[in-house]
């Protein structure tokens, strides 16, 4: 990782791993990583993401918002943001200490609710995250960005280049240039069947790059129907294997347009491709390699984490 030696995201001597937003949201989730034996095996968690009021997410008691299809190496995402708000973000201060002082880093993500205009509330976000004081913070700007009057999201402001620079240049004089401040970005595309839109990247790297330390990608790719999925319309976000050459593609193009800003490369990445998919993507710039569904799923974080350490060191 040339030239990202000193970055505050270093894995240091650890693995390069993260694990991304979406899995760990509260402090009894961190109870096994304050507890871990090595912690150079689990050296960066995305907290979050959090928004500013707590938010039950899509499904309703008893209705199904996530879906694994193992064989088609695919899985579906309709959760829509549950987390316990402002409050939940300050009630990670004592882990986000120990997790420190562990040497384990912390990203904390915050996000707006699909009603809300980011502007509105990414301020407020940032700087509460700012005061449980982790490693770094995220603002995702894969998110959808309001709702239109006929009840349809608007684009994620991700596809908007001069927002997501107005956002995250209010973002950054919330928190000043010493704090390690960072975006997570979408896929650039609406389907598998697209080309990504290597133009649209290109314009938000541009936008970005002066202002970030850090760039997330992909999220997931949104939008796409899922029978099982009985909340949300049956749509949501597509991840697992299936994604892992658009996210490919994205790496190669923020790399290219962006090459100061340190890239954290998630998105199509599991146990079952971790020993071509990690060292291809370090190999390409990334930083840090990482994911969020395998993990999700797991009902041991800690075992799925040795099993890409192992495909790695394969």
């Amino acid at each position: 990782m040339p030239g990202f030696e000193t970055h505050p995201l270093h894995p240091g001597k650890g693995v390069p791993f993260f694990i991304a937003a979406g899995v760990l949201k509260e402090p009894a989730q961190l109870e096994s990583f304050m507890a871990i034996d090595d912690p150079e095996a689990a050296p960066v968690l995305t907290l979050g993401g959090y928004t500013l009021p707590a938010w039950s997410g899509n499904a309703k008691p008893g209705e199904i918002d996530f879906v694994h299809y193992p064989d088609l190496r695919m899985a579906g995402n309709a959760r829509g943001l549950p987390n316990l708000g402002r409050e939940g973000i300050l009630s990670l201060k004592e882990s986000v200490r120990v997790l420190g002082d562990l040497g384990i880093k912390t990203i904390i993500q915050v996000t707006n609710l699909p009603h809300e205009k980011p502007l509105d509330v990414i301020g407020e976000l940032v700087t509460t995250a700012a005061e449980v004081e982790p490693t770094a913070i995220e603002v995702n700007l894969s998110c959808p960005n309001g709702k239109k009057d006929d009840g349809t999201f608007h684009d994620p402001i991700y596809k908007d280049a001069d927002a997501s620079g107005e956002l995250m240049e209010a973002a950054r004089e919330e928190v000043g240039q010493e704090v390690c401040l960072g975006a997570k970005d979408g896929p650039h595309l609406s389907s598998l069947e697209e080309k990504i839109n290597e133009t649209s990247i290109q314009d938000l790297a541009l936008s970005l790059k002066s202002l970030i330390n850090f760039l997330t990608g992909i999220n997931t790719i949104g939008n796409q129907s899922f029978p099982e999925i009985i909340c949300a319309n049956g749509r949501g976000g597509m991840s697992g294997p299936v994604i892992a050459s658009v996210a490919h593609q994205h790496q190669k193009i923020w790399r290219e347009y962006a090459p100061n800003v340190a890239y954290l490369s998630c998105g199509g990445v599991e146990t079952s491709n971790a020993a071509i998919e990690i060292p291809k993507r370090l190999e390409d710039g990334a930083l840090l390699v990482g994911g969020a569904q395998e993990f999700y799923r797991a009902k041991d974080i800690l075992d799925v984490l040795s099993r890409w350490s192992l495909k790695w060191a394969d």
